[in-house]
């Protein structure tokens, strides 16, 4: 057993950061192996460089300004555990209105799970739905082959930093033909400035299982950076399909890197859906593996940026045996002075024929000063394939607002309207209609 007494100091504040995660791991009995991924992540944290705009991923998005506070940052504050679901924060219980005796619930704040919940209607089905951590004490053997598996440490140093500090996160397992009975709800919520926060979630479904997972990031604005690392690996088996939202909506003080990554057996299906609303800076690698004979992914998101808001969000569609199909649509839209990159990248392997994949990234622009970047590319090693891709910047229709307009309509009120259906195809596919409202009230919100 690894304690605290005989674990390497590793200088420099991320090499610090890694040394106290171990002994904090080693003292909440995590396995040895989960111990030595953590030690090789500290390593490597320490010995790679941030992220430059040399590189062609950050070429568009500068995060210079977080690093210079990162040495500010706490990556260990731990709030006291909820006694019950009345505890958590306002926000959340608002989001959970009616629903909240009917949902597997994981619920993390700064660096810790404080509440878990896991009704016995999921019980009953064999479904574990509980925080990362107690998943590598009671669930080891499931995580083992799984957690950085997809998500490697060393994919750059912010990966290396969350997966050496990994604090938090959820763990969900479906067995073999199980139809999870009720959705699971994901939240993760920030208190205030100077934290960071690098939660690990695994999800994964056996043969033929199906479920519904939604993930929600909030936090109010405050005065001072916090930085939230996150990372997500998805597992489906053959003949298995998942619906997976994640939905950040941080406060205005926070910058937001996040991994996903998700693998898709044969004859699985990915109902993939993300959106970006908060935050001050917010950069996303979403990675999908088409890595079974017939797996489809379906992937669909928004953001939404206003004031000086920077949202960076950059998809892989991996095509790696025959007879696969992806289909993505991401929608942005920007006031003020918002910018917004998106790069998206369709692979398909050599010997993946068959292939049927399309990206479509569109965007409309409520000012003048705001920015979007389209970036669509395709990268095709098989010759009978059908791939294509498309992207589209403009402006609110001058005849739609017209006609809005002439019936009575307030210009904002007739904006609203344009930007509601402009964004209704990803709404539309969100499976609680609570979750749907809600990101229309942003929208609202944001219109003004």
């Amino acid at each position: 057993m690894t304690t605290a007494a005989n674990l390497p100091v590793m200088p420099g504040f991320d090499g610090e950061w890694g040394d106290r995660a171990l002994a904090r791991a080693a003292e909440a009995r995590e396995p040895q192996w989960a111990l030595e991924s953590r030690r090789e992540a500290a390593g490597l944290a320490r010995t790679l460089a941030f992220p430059s705009r040399e590189d062609e991923l950050w070429r568009r998005t500068d995060f210079r300004t977080l690093q210079s506070e990162l040495p500010k940052l706490d990556p260990f504050s731990t709030p006291a555990r909820a006694r019950a679901v009345d505890d958590l924060p306002h926000a959340i219980l608002e989001r959970l209105t009616g629903e909240t005796e009917n949902v597997g619930l994981v619920v993390q704040r700064d660096g810790a799970v404080v509440f878990e919940q896991h009704p016995p209607a999921l019980a009953r089905q064999g479904v574990v739905v509980c925080s990362l951590d107690r998943a590598l004490r009671e669930h080891a053997a499931k995580l083992e082959p799984a957690l950085g598996s997809l998500l490697a440490a060393d994919y750059d140093k912010y990966s290396a930093i969350g997966a050496a500090v990994r604090s938090g996160g959820a763990f969900v397992w479906v067995p073999d033909g199980v139809d999870a009975a009720l959705p699971i709800r994901l939240f993760h919520w920030l208190d205030g400035a100077g934290r960071l926060t690098a939660p690990r979630t695994v999800v994964m479904l056996g043969k033929e299982s199906r479920a519904t997972v939604i993930e929600e990031l909030l936090s109010v604005n405050a005065e001072g950076a916090s930085f939230h690392d996150g990372g997500t690996e998805v597992f489906l088996g053959d003949g298995a399909k998942l619906v997976y939202g994640t939905l950040q909506d941080w406060g205005r003080n926070v910058y937001h890197y996040s991994n996903h990554r998700a693998r898709v057996g044969a004859g699985a299906e990915l109902q993939w859906i993300q959106t970006m609303l908060g935050a001050q800076m917010a950069k996303a690698n979403s990675y999908f593996d088409l890595a079974g004979q017939g797996s489809q992914a379906f992937v669909n998101g928004f953001l939404f940026g206003d004031e000086r808001q920077h949202f960076h969000l950059h998809t892989l569609q991996r095509h790696l045996v025959p007879h696969t199909t992806s289909d993505l649509l991401i929608k942005g839209c920007l006031k003020d002075r918002a910018r917004s990159v998106y790069q998206g990248l369709i692979q398909v392997s050599e010997g993946a024929q068959g292939t049927n994949a399309y990206q479509a990234n569109r965007n409309l622009l409520l000012s003048e000063q705001a920015r979007a970047d389209s970036i669509p590319g395709l990268e095709i090693l098989a010759n009978d394939v059908r791939c294509t891709h498309g992207a589209t910047i403009g402006h609110v229709d001058d005849e739609q607002m017209y006609y809005l307009m002439a019936r009575g309509l307030p210009r904002l009120e007739a904006q609203r309207l344009i930007v509601e259906g402009f964004f209704a195809p990803v709404l539309d596919r969100i499976p609680l209609e609570a979750v749907r409202e809600q990101l229309r009230d942003v929208i609202r919100h944001k219109i003004g």
